[in-house]
């Protein structure tokens, strides 16, 4: 039995050594694979670090390899850096940490691969143009056996605000989203902050990028001017705040595009969102918070503006009287879009705005919020809401405050919606008046020929007598709307709201000759006028 156990065990031993014929690896012959033979890294901004990107090499042969050399083409003054399958390599600079630039005799099992991590940083001065391309080569081996992989990054130089103290106490208040206000640390803005300084301008010149709030100090008019483009560090608590008698004028106008491709040739549009530039969170929600215009009833100037594309935030635009004593004139907003809200695409407290061609769309409460009282009028505007819940809005208005639990102190409101798209797919009923008494007919929100999603095939408000002005949808009526028809946007997922010519929303608006343009500039006429922020374009 010994002996039998004995010849089993040579046996296994020899069929196993068989198999290979030897025990020892073998240099690459130039045989490896990749699973991208050239890697392009998403635009970065000077001084900040990329993400990280990931090359799997496959060694397909029978045998055991070594890679004599892993390196960058440019060496050691590469903005790359690698990590190979856990490995910093050579430590050129004794600092006693891999500067993963070079890495020697890398092994790769038979059948195997290897994972090699990419990242890079650039750091050049900013005497380099604001956009140019960087590119490198990751080398395997030397000689007639090397191969590489094409390294290539669009590098953009910024302009840098960092947060360096706490925010007032008032406007903690006010962004207290989690119930963290204490750890709201911000900028007040300075005339060091612009170039040239104490112009109080952002301009076209580089992009902004914005750590922490950046606020608009009392007194002071920050103009941010055509072209212009922000970016907020990916953080809820990063935004840009108008303080009590600050000002806020953007001034952006529509961009000029191939007529055929719908390609950028020039960029006019002013443009607020996140700095992570990576496709994964090109429209993502909720990547930093928002801008925030405060006022006060003894504020006299008006927050202006045109042609703004705002995305991926928490509250896109959110105006609040602190004081709740009068009117105040807040908000002029014109030719804008605010895509992919998590909170609000708007959200109002008792001030005064005054909308002409907004787009907004996917929002996780509603597109536009007006709570507390205020006078409110939008003309042109599509509000969409396909937020994929049963309890978001497209617009929801309100006529009281609640001081204390249960304790509802009524605040006067006004507010006009002529000529607007209030729609969503997901939830049944795109408008929500949440009003508490006492209020009379005159103070009831008034739509103006606008195509209204209101479903309500549950009777929820069947007997809410507030909405009757709204189910009657008899848009023949002066002062009428139409309920629950299709407008047909052209492709909500990609924010394109553009109505088609089967559209319900076609031929169907008052002609208003203080807003005689579309979004895209395209001229409205008395005898053919749309509803919603777009005129149809065959």
């Amino acid at each position: 039995m010994k002996q039998f156990i004995l010849v089993l065990l040579v046996g296994i031993l020899v069929s196993i050594s068989s198999c290979r014929t030897d025990f020892e690896t073998v240099n690459s012959t130039g045989t490896l694979e990749f699973s991208k033979s050239k890697i392009y890294l998403d635009t970065v901004f000077n001084n900040i670090g990329s993400s990280t990107y990931r090359l799997k090499v496959y060694n397909r042969s029978n045998n055991d390899i070594k890679i004599p050399t892993i390196q960058l083409s440019k060496g050691t003054t590469s903005k790359y850096r690698l990590m190979v399958d856990g490995m910093t390599g050579e430590d050129a600079d004794n600092n006693g940490i891999g500067d993963g630039k070079k890495f020697n005799n890398v092994e790769i099992l038979a059948k195997d691969s290897l994972f090699i991590f990419i990242e890079i940083t650039n750091n050049t001065t900013t005497t380099v143009p604001f956009e140019f391309t960087y590119d490198d080569q990751i080398l395997f081996d030397t000689g007639a056996n090397q191969q590489k992989v094409e390294l290539t990054t669009l590098i953009w130089d910024a302009k840098f605000i960092f947060p360096n103290r706490p925010m007032p106490g008032n406007i903690k208040e006010l962004l207290d989203i989690n119930g963290n206000a204490t750890d709201i640390i911000g900028h007040r803005l300075t005339d060091n902050d612009f170039f040239p300084v104490g112009s109080w301008q952002i301009t076209n010149l580089k992009p902004t990028v914005i750590y922490g709030y950046a606020l608009v100090p009392t007194g002071k008019t920050l103009t941010i001017t055509e072209g212009a483009s922000l970016y907020f560090h990916a953080d809820t608590y990063s935004g840009l705040i108008v303080e009590n008698g600050g000002t806020l004028i953007i001034n952006g106008d529509k961009n000029d595009v191939n007529p055929t491709t719908n390609a950028i040739i020039t960029k006019r549009e002013v443009t607020f969102e996140a700095d992570r530039l990576e496709p994964n969170f090109e429209d993502t929600p909720g990547q930093w918070g928002g801008v925030y215009i405060i006022s006060s009833a003894a504020a006299t100037a008006t927050n202006t503006i045109k042609n703004l594309t705002l995305k991926n935030s928490t509250f896109g635009i959110y105006t609040q009287n602190i004081d709740n004593a009068g009117i105040v004139p807040n908000l002029d907003i014109q030719n804008t879009k605010i895509f992919n809200s998590s909170a609000f695409g708007m959200l109002n407290r008792n001030t005064n705005v005054v909308g002409k061609n907004l787009v907004i769309n996917y929002s996780g409460q509603a597109n536009t919020a007006c709570l507390g009282g205020g006078v409110y009028n939008f003309t042109h505007c599509t509000f969409n809401n396909n937020w994929s819940s049963s309890k978001q809005r497209a617009v929801y208005v309100n006529n009281y405050k609640e001081v204390a639990p249960n304790n509802f102190q009524i605040q006067n409101v006004s507010s006009l919606f002529k000529n607007c798209i209030i729609y969503g797919s997901f939830n049944a009923v795109a408008l929500e008046i949440d009003y508490k008494s006492p209020y009379t007919p005159t103070d009831i929100p008034k739509f103006d020929r606008c195509l209204i999603k209101f479903n309500d095939a549950n009777t929820i408000f069947a007997n809410n007598s507030i909405y009757n002005s709204i189910r009657s949808g008899n848009i023949a009526n002066t002062g009428g709307n139409i309920v629950n028809l299709d407008p047909k946007f052209k492709n909500i997922n990609k924010n394109q709201l553009n109505i088609l010519t089967n559209s319900a929303a076609n031929n169907l608006g008052i002609f208003d000759n203080l807003v005689n343009k579309d979004i895209d500039k395209v001229d409205r006429t008395t005898g053919n006028t749309d509803l919603g922020a777009y005129q149809m374009v065959p």
